[in-house]
């Protein structure tokens, strides 16, 4: 059931375009797009959120700040992200 849903939330997500710095732009099908910064360290490739200031004004900082938090978000994305600059 939970390899359903994985599938079913990552054909809602997709990553989009690289940058320059190897920050890669992911559609999360909600609305709002986030980056995820790529890179290797020792060997292993890291990935993480590339927004990190949110202000409790703003709406959509506050929905993107909630999607961020959830570990299985950061896990889509982050393989999203590294399937694309693999690419």
């Amino acid at each position: 059931m939970i390899h359903i849903l994985t599938l079913l939330i990552t054909k809602t997500m997709r990553a989009i375009k690289k940058d320059s710095t190897g920050s890669v732009l992911i559609d999360t099908g909600k609305g709002f797009n986030v980056w995820m910064d790529v890179w290797n360290e020792d060997g292993e490739t890291i990935t993480d959120w590339n927004k990190y200031i949110f202000f409790t004004n703003n709406s959509l900082d506050l929905e993107i700040k909630e999607f961020q938090e959830d570990v299985n978000n950061f896990e889509l994305c982050s393989d999203l992200a590294i399937e694309f600059i693999n690419k």
